[in-house]
């Protein structure tokens, strides 16, 4: 554990032992046992039973006045909140009563009426969405702002939004209408507000115009009529949900607003003013952290002045106390006088002093413990001296096992990566082996199915090796496949390309990020390499070494696999065996 979690462990038991101590501190001060006690106590009463009397009138005068100040000022900004509120939602129900209107007068494709939004919608910006949907709620309009600027939203077109109150409320409803809060869908998850109307065309309604208001910037305009932080405003929509609020822990948006925020049974400090279709705006005092009412700030100088008061009659009652606190003075004196690191007993002699005798008893018992501690101390050294002489052996000990243990583990990790390494690659041809080859592969098909990216794999096999085998001997083979390894290490030269043995006189080539058609030409241009390195093969119809080789790509679908991938190469290879060998086919 580090220091700082040892030091966070123990600060619940360095709390709980101050408040211990305080608790026997006041204990010892007020029960009044000694003299001291008693002198410091009577003085403090007192003192402080004339100031907490005058300190009670204040406070109670000055609560009257700030309940007075508080009410009219939370009016005030009740009072301003919705006369901001109904300004800003007015403003933004023309806008859509000016859009249905137009819809109405003329007949419009669906291009003028995409280009309609788009111009009512750069004028009126606070929107953050402005559709058009038709009688069965379908969208065929849009228009979204990214970054103030509006811009059609052709991926919304032919969402459904029958479902939607504010649908059909302007499908049943003459006239513009305003929408309680919800909650977004299709452009992020905002709390909205939709103002909306529906557009008559040839008789019924036809088309539904509308347009979403965040509630977060209509909360802003409503918080920049009332610039102070002691006061919470909230907005109520027409159904009694709360919109939204300046302290949103305290009245959460969506919430259902209490009853008691309205009517003549009010609850006292809560004041509501009607707002446009029959919104309210509800104010009360704020409760946020670090705001100070006046009450509360009349109450932190009143507990203030009390606790300076308390203070000051204390220390007058010790200081008087002290004056006839002169053995106990005495003895402090003498106590600062010894040094527990070369006092002896010897030093600890009694003497005959005009003290009380509580105090002379006190110095008694102190010179018992001093005793008690000096022998403790004498064998302490000496079982610290003992303890030195083990530690300088125990050391000497532990120097010699790590040098021996060092050695071994350096022994051991030089073991482990020649076999690691013995592990990875094929022994005859030097090139990656069967395992290594199948755990690139997996990894390789995975990052190109995320990213979408070609992968191809190019099985390389000996054309007529078991022959060449026979007629020339084992280690002549060898000595092929190392030349034909060869070729295909020269190959692999970018970053992911991968050359491995796959058994026997078959070769595999990895290439990421290359297609077919480059997998092809890799392929052929091994071909011929190995061609021209004319290795005599009597057996063969070329009269030389020569190698075929199947290509194949990863298919993207849901069914495709490393090994099918595999299989697919593997296919390609035994279709250029057929057609004649010493060729590549993909």
């Amino acid at each position: 554990m580090t220091d700082r979690g040892r030091a966070l462990a123990e600060m619940p038991q360095a709390r709980d032992g101050f408040w211990r101590g305080m608790t026997r501190w006041l204990r010892r001060e007020l029960s009044g046992g000694d003299l001291q006690s008693q002198i410091t106590l009577a003085i403090a009463v007192a003192a402080m039973v004339p100031m907490i009397v005058a300190v009670c009138v204040v406070v109670v005068y000055q609560g009257i006045e700030y309940r007075d100040a508080s009410q009219r000022q939370v009016q005030t900004a009740v009072r301003l909140g919705a006369g901001a509120l109904d300004e800003y939602l007015e403003r933004h129900v023309q806008a859509v009563e000016f859009a249905g209107r137009e819809l109405e007068g003329r007949s419009m494709s669906r291009a003028d009426m995409q280009q309609l939004l788009l111009d009512v919608h750069g004028v009126y910006t606070s929107f953050l969405t402005m559709t058009l949907a038709d009688r069965d709620g379908v969208v065929i309009a849009t228009s979204q702002r990214v970054d103030t600027v509006p811009a059609a939203w052709p991926e919304l077109h032919g969402a459904a939004i029958w479902d939607r109150d504010y649908f059909r409320h302007a499908m049943s409803e003459p006239g513009v209408q305003l929408s309680g809060v919800f909650q977004g869908r299709g452009f992020g998850d905002d709390l909205l507000v939709a103002v909306s109307r529906a557009v008559q065309v040839d008789g019924p309604a036809g088309y539904v115009v509308q347009g979403a208001i965040p509630v977060a910037v209509l909360m802003n305009r409503v918080q920049s009529r009332v610039r102070t932080s002691d006061i919470c405003l909230a907005v109520v929509d027409a159904v009694g949900q709360v919109v939204g609020s300046t302290e949103p822990e305290r009245w959460p948006s969506l919430s259902e607003a209490p009853a008691h925020w309205f009517g003549a049974a009010s609850q006292p400090g809560v004041v509501a003013e009607p707002a446009i279709a029959g919104w309210q705006i509800v104010g009360a005092l704020s409760e946020a952290p670090g705001v100070l009412g006046a009450d509360q700030a009349t109450q932190l100088i009143a507990l203030s002045t009390l606790l300076m008061g308390l203070i000051v009659a204390y220390v007058v009652g010790r200081w008087i106390a002290g004056r006839v606190n002169g053995p106990v003075n005495g003895l402090i004196r003498e106590i600062r006088t010894f040094d527990l690191e070369t006092l002896s007993e010897t030093e600890l002699q009694q003497r005959d002093l005009n003290w009380p005798q509580e105090i002379r008893a006190l110095r008694a018992q102190f010179m018992t413990l001093l005793a008690k501690m000096i022998r403790a101390r004498d064998s302490q050294n000496d079982l610290l001296a003992q303890s030195e002489e083990l530690r300088f052996a125990l050391h000497d000990e532990v120097m010699s096992r790590q040098a021996i243990i060092q050695e071994k583990t350096v022994a051991l990790e030089r073991a482990n990566q020649t076999l690691e390494r013995l592990a990875r690659i094929d022994g005859l041809t030097g090139l990656c082996n069967r395992r290594v080859f199948d755990e690139e592969l997996t990894r390789s098909w995975r990052a190109a199915i995320r990213d979408q990216k070609p992968l191809s794999v190019v099985l390389i096999d000996v054309d007529h090796f078991k022959a060449y085998n026979d007629h020339y001997g084992h280690l002549t083979g060898d000595d092929c496949l190392r030349a034909v390894a060869r070729v295909l290490d020269d190959a692999a030269r970018r970053p992911g390309d991968l050359a491995a043995r796959f058994g026997g006189e078959e070769f595999a080539l990895l290439l990421p990020r290359t297609d077919l058609a480059g997998a092809v030409r890799i392929g052929q241009a091994l071909v011929s390499q190995v061609r021209e390195l004319n290795i005599e093969h009597v057996k063969s119809s070329t009269g030389c070494i020569s190698v075929s080789a199947g290509v194949a790509q990863v298919q993207y679908s849901d069914s495709a696999t490393p090994d099918k991938l595999l299989q697919a190469a593997d296919s390609q290879l035994y279709v250029a065996k057929e057609t004649g060998r010493n060729r590549c086919v993909g």
